[in-house]
């Protein structure tokens, strides 16, 4: 069940950082960690494979069978898209749904999801081209924010946050 809705201020006006790096591996397989890894786990994975490819501290020769040369620069980059809580969201969301990565669909801008017509068990907003965007109940508890246009290629980044819902409430009276 979904419990309670807030919208994030400080997402708000930001451009969400670039998805470069999608096509091939992507940041999870890079570092070799599972999407349910913790920031520690990301943080000893990405130091692990620095030194393991750091041509001073590496034990194996460049031309040992076997070894693959890694971008130093894609593993910085992995690193901190997946460290930082706010980044690693977006670029879990556009894992989910791929088609909102091309630069296309990057997002035009974020609007908080208080902005929002809530029509029930969907909320809508306008588009510039005259089309929707919509988003679920079932998308927010999917975490979704990257939201497409019903009409265009346009996608924005719906700021909110999904807070547990408290089923431990007591009814008035003690029972």
């Amino acid at each position: 069940m979904l419990g309670v809705l807030r919208t994030i201020p400080s997402l708000l006006g930001q451009a969400p950082q670039s998805m470069a790096g999608l096509s091939g591996q992507n940041y999870y397989e890079l570092l070799q960690v599972p999407r349910t890894a913790s920031p520690a786990e990301i943080k000893a994975a990405y130091h692990r494979l620095l030194l393991s490819h750091h041509p001073d501290k590496s034990d194996a020769s460049r031309d040992s069978p076997g070894r693959t040369d890694v971008d130093i620069g894609r593993l910085k980059e992995a690193f901190t898209t997946l460290f930082s809580p706010e980044s690693r969201m977006e670029y879990d969301s556009v894992l989910v749904h791929p088609h909102l990565s091309s630069s296309r669909s990057r997002p035009a801008y974020i609007v908080s999801l208080e902005d929002f017509d809530d029509l029930g068990q969907v909320r809508t907003y306008g588009c510039r081209c005259g089309g929707q965007y919509t988003i679920g109940e079932e998308d927010m508890e999917k975490d979704v924010h990257l939201i497409a246009c019903s009409s265009c290629s346009e996608a924005i980044w719906v700021g909110y946050e999904v807070c547990p819902s408290d089923d431990h409430e007591t009814t008035p009276g003690g029972s």
